[in-house]
């Protein structure tokens, strides 16, 4: 590993610094927001985290912009005839890859009506990405120049993006605590069940988004009267309650978070308790 020996490099070693710290909190705190229960007063709080941890995240990759921008771009020669080269490149393939599949994309579409000639345009657009290919393994492009742009793009924007959700994300927190929460009974529900796949399961639960009806009308009109959703470790509880043929339930609507729910004529309860 270098060491860090000038000035510069040591503002660098704590601004890395500082981003791992930001970034290994985010991950801690989205993890937390997301795993954390999803039933009472407080489960407006954890879902808040999850806005929070996209904030600190959005603060980490603030961080590591810079120093990407300033070991792949900042003081560098750049060689304009390797740009002009580059750029003809992007131009290129957006001409031979992206242009040709919405037109053979278009062509397959009219072979309804225009026969062998649209499949023959289809084969020929079709054919283009891969002559293309075959002339750029002859002639490759290191994307030098625009390549290290681009990296330094996608870390600001990635950034900015992550910021804005967060922040939107903790509006609805702050909107669900202005407006208060909502208290009705419902006598119908329905459930999908939300269960990512893959590597997603092990950062995102199971979820039940449930759709709450007040009455056979609200089903037969397909009017949903409040939505929820549930961790699915929390979902036996609440399902207890909401077969019953008729439930009080209370929930802060922006965020579909379920305070608490009770049968109306027995003892079942789910999440705070509610009057």
């Amino acid at each position: 590993m270098r060491r860090f020996t000038t000035a510069r490099d040591r503002k660098q070693g704590a601004v890395a610094i500082i981003g791992c710290v930001f970034l290994f909190t985010a991950f801690g705190v989205l993890v937390y927001g997301r795993f954390a229960t999803s039933v009472g007063a407080a489960a407006l709080y954890n879902r808040a985290s999850v806005g929070v941890g996209l904030i600190l995240f959005g603060i980490s990759m603030l961080c590591f912009t810079p120093m990407v921008y300033l070991q792949r771009m900042h003081r560098r020669h750049v060689d304009s005839a390797v740009l002009a080269r580059e750029l003809k490149g992007i131009l290129l393939g957006f001409l031979c890859y992206v242009v040709p599949f919405f037109l053979a994309m278009g062509a397959l579409s009219s072979a309804d009506s225009t026969g062998a000639y649209g499949l023959a345009l289809m084969v020929a657009f079709g054919a283009i990405p891969f002559l293309y290919r075959r002339h750029r393994k002859k002639d490759p492009i290191s994307y030098k120049h625009t390549g290290s742009a681009a990296i330094v793009a996608f870390c600001g924007v990635f950034a900015v993006i992550s910021i804005a959700g967060g922040a939107f994300s903790c509006s609805e927190m702050l909107d669900d605590l202005n407006g208060g929460w909502r208290q009705e009974r419902f006598a119908f529900y329905e459930a999908e069940i939300n269960k990512p796949r893959g590597r997603g399961a092990a950062l995102s639960p199971t979820t039940f988004e449930v759709s709450l009806y007040r009455d056979g009308e609200s089903v037969a009109n397909h009017r949903v009267d409040a939505r929820l959703s549930v961790n699915a470790a929390d979902w036996p509880e609440v399902a207890l309650v909401l077969d019953e043929p008729m439930a009080e339930v209370r929930w802060y609507p922006k965020t579909r978070t379920l305070v608490g729910t009770r049968d109306v004529d027995g003892p079942a309860t789910a999440g705070d308790p509610i009057e």
